[in-house]
This record gives structure tokens, sequence and C-alpha cells, in this order.
């Protein structure tokens, strides 16, 4: 199994609530990952607790190189 590195990927999407009421519009945050998919999947944890809403949903996710 190879060693993955961390690398600083940006991620800029939208969060959505239940009823489709945009809470954010073009969030830019940068995360430590090995990939893109766990990028994606922290910054999803993270709304989830700011919000704390368990429904929320990230719209328009873009990876910046």
């Amino acid at each position: 199994m190879a060693n993955r590195k961390k690398q600083v990927i940006r991620v800029v999407f939208d969060v959505l609530d239940e009823m489709n009421h945009n809470l954010r519009h073009n969030e830019d945050v940068s995360v430590s990952a090995t990939d893109p998919d766990e990028a994606i999947d922290w910054v999803f944890a993270e709304m989830q607790r700011h919000f704390n809403q368990p429904g929320i949903r990230l719209s328009r996710v873009r990876i910046c190189a």
C-alpha cells in the first residue's frame, strides 16, 4: 500500500437546507486531505456541525487547484 501524502485542496461550494434555501453561497474552504473525496467529506461534516442540521446539502461543489 502506497503512503498517500496530504495536500491542501480548495473546495468552493453552496450550502442548501432541506427546503432548498441557500444558506451559504460560494463558500471557499481549504482542506488538508489525501484526495478530493476526503476533502468534500470533511467540508460536508463541518457544515453539518456548523449549522447543526443533518439535512443540509452541498451544491455546486468545485475543487480548485
